[in-house]
């Protein structure tokens, strides 16, 4: 990856015309040539950043940046943060005082340096645009030169010129509309021009580059230094308060959580004050260790944590950016999504009985009661606990001594205590 090739643009707008009454000429200066940067790849997704695990190259630098341990830290002396962090601050600090680490104002000077994926992906450029050839460029030129002004076929020789041999080629060529000039002897040929210039393209791709090689180069010599601010997040919070089922349940509370006729899920009436507390207490707990109950709040109520002052600080942000696939469920009142649920706590290795419990529960209130009228006022015997999992999930699942035995019980009156460790989680506004 480090010996980019150059990409470069062709761009053609045959709407730049002169016409004299008789015939139509496209103008000079209607063809523009320019380096874009270095190419990477092409690929049919629909975005780069929503959908880069398309992207194979793009992947597979992703994918290569470590996961990094306490002990890792433990043998480093700096860090260097890059912009666009979900990381805040004060965890960062953390761990410069758990493990004596200054920051340094030189990626270079520091053992690593912290990047998001914000950050990696804007390093990246994309563009909808279809492959070319010069040659082929030149050969409609060739053909259609009568269209063109006096100068503008030696023109567009000396610009194709300019573009190496072994340059990745891509054309963006506008649409032309013979509308208003059907009284132009000429205007069959124009618009043919025109139909050809846009078929010079070999199909349409978002393709991908980078705008600085000396950016890259120094990423690409660097990649063993990179750590993610997830990763990061989750060191600062390793010795913070592990949640247990009593805090899960006060959490919901906190954040409106009730059942109710219609079901369950959280209410109108929510407490601002209580539910900012909750979702410091969410940012300060052990993430990995606290991750069946997080998942089940983003989950289930991450509509109501939007509400609070403190969704959008930086502190809680990297914990969301850790739980966005649990935050885009959506459609509760369908099976499917608890299927869904399901599958992504068993690919995290996070189902539990008790999360088993919950989902069933929901899922009852929700769909069979709400839904299909299936509760205790008619004459079938079905309630959450008659809800079965399938056997081959089952032995995925976590049994609660088992889940007991990993997590030390921790009572309530500890709560408080976490989100004293973070000042900035107070601060709505950041």
């Amino acid at each position: 990856m480090k010996d980019l090739k150059q990409m470069w643009l062709i761009k053609i707008d045959p709407n730049r015309l002169t016409e004299d009454g008789i015939t139509l000429k496209m103008q000079n200066g209607c063809i523009k040539v320019k380096q874009l940067g270095h190419y990477i790849e092409s690929g049919d997704n629909s975005g780069r950043y929503t959908n880069r695990t398309n992207n194979a190259e793009i992947k597979k630098i992703m994918d290569d940046i470590q996961t990094i341990t306490s002990t890792d830290l433990k043998n480093a002396t700096a860090l260097y943060r890059f912009p666009r962090l979900s990381l805040s601050r004060d965890k960062v600090k953390i761990l410069q005082e758990k493990f004596d680490l200054k920051l340094k104002r030189d990626f270079n000077d520091a053992d690593y340096g912290i990047v998001s994926e914000k950050y990696f992906d804007g390093l990246f450029v994309s563009k909808w645009l279809s492959a070319a050839k010069s040659a082929d460029v030149l050969s409609w030129a060739q053909v259609y030169k009568d269209c063109f002004e006096d100068d503008l076929y030696d023109e567009i020789v000396y610009m194709l010129d300019k573009i190496p041999a072994d340059a990745h080629v891509v054309l963006e060529t506008d649409w032309f509309s013979s509308y208003n000039y059907d009284n132009f002897s000429n205007i069959t040929k124009y618009s043919k021009m025109s139909e050809s210039a846009r078929n010079l393209g070999k199909g349409s791709k978002y393709h991908y580059y980078v705008e600085s090689l000396d950016q890259w180069n120094n990423i690409q010599d660097n990649m063993s230094k990179l750590v993610w601010d997830t990763n990061i997040n989750d060191l600062a919070t390793e010795d913070s308060e592990v949640l247990t089922e009593e805090m899960y349940i006060q959490l919901k509370t906190m954040l409106g959580w009730e059942k109710t006729e219609s079901g369950c899920g959280w209410q109108g009436t929510r407490d601002k004050e209580n539910m900012n507390l909750a979702l410091a207490m969410i940012a300060n707990c052990n993430i990995k260790e606290s991750h069946t109950y997080l998942a089940l709040l983003f989950s289930f109520l991450s509509d109501s944590m939007k509400d609070a002052g403190i969704w959008n600080s930086v502190n809680f942000k990297s914990v969301r950016k850790k739980f966005q696939r649990y935050i885009d469920f959506s459609g509760w009142s369908w099976c499917s999504v608890y299927n869904h649920l399901l599958e992504e706590l068993i690919k995290d290795d996070a189902l539990t009985e008790i999360a088993w419990k919950e989902i069933a529960e929901k899922m009852y209130d929700d769909v069979l009661s709400t839904q299909y009228g299936v509760d205790g006022a008619n004459n079938f015997s079905i309630s959450p606990d008659s809800i079965q999992l399938k056997p081959e999930l089952k032995a995925k699942m976590k049994l609660d001594k088992e889940f007991d035995e990993h997590i030390e019980k921790i009572t309530l009156d500890n709560l408080e205590a976490m989100v004293d460790m973070h000042t900035e989680s107070h601060d709505y506004a950041r």
